[in-house]
């Protein structure tokens, strides 16, 4: 950030300058305070560079001045209606290395293997020469030993659908306002969408909080701009139920996507709505930001507490355990990279 003060009128000897920020940033290089003398037609440039943990709009200003009489008896306040709008993005999770696909793929072409023959790179198999074939896929060894030619078949790649559904709920804030179970669901999701758009599917996305809002499927950099303005404003609240979100998949998005649900796991409704999803034939994986843990971390060590957590966690345990029977689930303690979490599974995601 950058302002730059002129002053217009008589010489100042003694002024204090403040670009007034929200209580949520953090200047981590330079300063946005500065007490100078000013002379008549002088300039005064503050460079800074802020932070902030917590993501959505915010507004920078107004400049607050105050001017001091020579002896510093008395002083001039002066507030400058100067407001820059701001939006600070959310974290991503970097998922670059991380096996993100659908299993089942739709007929254009992408990086998901397709376990069918058509263009590709995984070698698949031989067979014999027909008028038309490539020269560059010609097997010149097969070709050579059995004296006639003989063409290289690849393993078809294709694209598929992922829809990213984050749970919002009034219910999943606990914790802090920067360390959150929603905060960290916006992260994952952002990162999510990124890996598997990048990789040439197609990404759409439902929050259900106050309302369900959501992004209809598309492939490019320009859905993951959609989806981050989406993210970008979700907060806590709202008491909708796992179950309406289906009423949306069956309407608005194909019944062949693989559905990433990001959830703290709080009641046993994501149970019962998992369970029917899959019924109804959809594959389902879980990403589920442990609220317990964040809760463990800022709460005193007492031995109420940890009786409470061993408890608490010996529920959590047995709901996951319950969903892995129809779905993949990710039990993420946000401490840790999403990635690394992702890393312990053995496929993404599970065959049903």
């Amino acid at each position: 950030m950058e302002l730059v003060v002129r002053n217009e009128g008589p010489s100042l000897d003694l002024v204090e300058i403040a670009d007034v920020l929200p209580r949520e940033f953090a200047v981590i290089r330079g300063t946005n305070h500065a007490v100078v003398s000013l002379e008549k037609d002088g300039t005064l440039r503050l460079a800074y560079r802020i932070r902030s943990p917590v993501k959505g709009d915010f507004v920078l200003g107004p400049v607050r001045a105050r001017s001091f009489d020579p002896l510093a008896l008395g002083a001039q306040d002066v507030v400058l209606d100067v407001r820059s709008p701001l939006v600070v993005a959310p974290a991503m999770e970097d998922l670059r290395r991380a096996a993100l696909q659908p299993r089942r793929t739709r007929p254009w072409f992408g990086q998901v293997a397709s376990r069918r023959i058509g263009p590709g790179t995984e070698f698949w198999g031989v067979r014999e020469y027909v008028a038309g074939d490539e020269v560059r896929r010609i097997n010149w060894k097969a070709s050579a030993r059995l004296e006639r030619l003989f063409t290289n078949e690849y393993e078809g790649e294709r694209s598929g659908d992922v829809v990213i559904v984050v749970d919002a709920r009034r219910e999943s804030s606990v914790g802090t306002e920067a360390d959150n179970p929603v905060e960290h669901a916006v992260r994952a999701a952002l990162g999510i969408a990124d890996r598997v758009l990048a990789t040439k599917n197609r990404v759409g996305l439902i929050v259900y909080r106050q309302v369900i809002d959501w992004v209809p499927l598309a492939f490019g950099r320009k859905q993951l701009y959609r989806i981050l303005d989406h993210l970008v404003h979700v907060k806590p609240g709202g008491e909708w139920r796992v179950s309406h979100v289906g009423l949306v998949l069956s309407r608005f998005f194909p019944r062949d996507c693989l559905i990433v649900l990001i959830t703290p796991l709080q009641d046993r409704d994501a149970l019962t709505a998992v369970i029917d999803l899959a019924a109804r034939g959809y594959d389902i994986a879980i990403v589920s930001p442990s609220a317990l843990e964040i809760e463990r971390r800022i709460r005193p060590d007492t031995p109420e507490d940890q009786m409470a957590y061993r408890i608490l966690a010996m529920e959590r345990a047995n709901r996951v355990a319950q969903l892995r029977r129809v779905a993949q689930v990710v039990d993420w303690d946000p401490a840790t990279p999403l990635a690394l979490a992702l890393r312990r599974m053995t496929a993404w995601p599970r065959r049903a």
